[in-house]
């Protein structure tokens, strides 16, 4: 059993962030788990069962209809608004965002830097007709080039498409 007092006692200036220390602890102090160490596994396996079945009803599978016809009708180029492709080009947008909102969160925490010990095998498996996540967000290129911010940058952007035009600075 676990004494929450003490454990808010020694969390208050702060957990070390290695071993997965703080990640139980607030997991704990949120009651997510619960003080009495023998139901963690039991309660951890309802919970990532509970996630799978999460995982199940949300993710799309663009393309992968039962109904021969409707796989014709939705592919990827359909700009229709409820085409299936639609939705999934959407959320490869948001998932990109949250990519790099989260590499410029905290990189310096080893949380951001490994890989979680329970990743969803239904996501992870290319049999099962998903793309990773990993791939989707890699295959989104930013083409940092093409971006305009300055007159530098514009007179750079000239100089590299082998245009003569360049901009005396002092026109400005």
């Amino acid at each position: 059993m676990i004494d929450i007092k003490k454990l808010k006692a020694l969390a208050f200036n702060g957990c070390p962030d290695e071993n997965g220390i703080r990640s139980l602890t607030w997991k704990i102090l949120l009651s997510y788990l619960m003080l009495d160490r023998t139901k963690w596994a039991l309660h951890l396996s309802k919970q990532r069962e509970l996630y799978r079945g999460y995982i199940r009803e949300t993710i799309i599978k663009p393309g992968l209809t039962p109904s021969s016809e409707s796989a014709v009708v939705d592919h990827p180029l359909n700009s229709a608004p409820d085409s299936s492709w639609a939705a999934y080009f959407k959320e490869n947008e948001v998932l990109l965002q949250i990519d790099k909102d989260v590499r410029r969160l905290c990189p310096d925490l080893s949380f951001f830097q490994r890989e979680t010990d329970y990743p969803c095998s239904e996501i992870l498996n290319q049999e099962a007709g998903f793309e990773s996540l990993r791939k989707r967000i890699e295959s989104t290129s930013l083409k940092v080039e093409n971006r305009v911010n300055s007159r530098l940058d514009l007179q750079y952007q000239k100089k590299a498409n082998h245009s003569k035009t360049t901009y005396d600075m002092n026109e400005y």
